[in-house]
């Protein structure tokens, strides 16, 4: 039986969205190829049908999955668009957030595996940042140099402050870095200031 691309497009996608939640649990290495194909019940040659190799899907979990917390800022007005950020990084800098790297962002979780990957998940990395950083630098204030650099600096503090509080043991410190990065980002996003 032969399936049509809409259906292997939707079963690539299924696999691609289980998959990306095991590996950003248990990272690249903590996980192989029988493990993903599992959490996405399909067989490994189903996954291997559809990706080259385990690395293959690790772009794909990048290119699909990498700042999609953000996307809901994109076309919206300067206005709206600090609003909506300030939300994001209410939810962003939780403990929800920290403690389900599963559903939680790509960045935290596989920013390392990325590093250690080849040209082309770097790649594919690279450009999803480049998107990410493009969302959010309307939201910031200043020229539009100014704004990217905020947002460079947004970002790269919002997921230092999980990955950090991921791993330290539950508890106040954990808390207090979250709290402390929150209303620090909070305060550069022009009238978004803490709640």
């Amino acid at each position: 039986m032969r399936y049509t691309k809409e259906h292997r497009a939707q079963a690539k996608a299924a696999i691609v969205q289980e998959a990306g939640r095991t590996l950003k649990e248990n990272g690249f290495h903590g996980v192989g190829v029988d493990g993903l194909a599992a959490s996405a019940q399909v067989t490994s040659g189903a996954l291997y049908s559809n990706f080259a190799n385990k690395e293959a899907v690790l772009e794909e979990v990048v290119a699909t999955q990498l700042g999609i917390e953000f996307a809901g800022l994109a076309d919206q007005e300067p206005a709206v668009r600090r609003r909506l950020l300030g939300d994001v990084l209410r939810v962003y800098l939780s403990d929800l957030h920290r403690e389900n790297p599963a559903d939680g962002c790509v960045m935290p979780s596989l920013s390392a595996d990325v590093a250690r990957a080849g040209d082309s998940v770097r790649e594919t990395y690279r450009r999803r940042m480049v998107d990410v950083i493009a969302t959010i630098a309307p939201a910031m204030p200043g020229d539009e140099e100014e704004q990217v650099q905020q947002a460079w600096t947004l970002v790269a503090s919002i997921v230092g402050a999980i990955t950090i509080a991921r791993a330290l043991p539950s508890g106040d410190q954990a808390q207090a870095i979250l709290d402390a990065v929150l209303t620090t980002a909070l305060d550069s996003i022009p009238d978004e200031r803490r709640e």
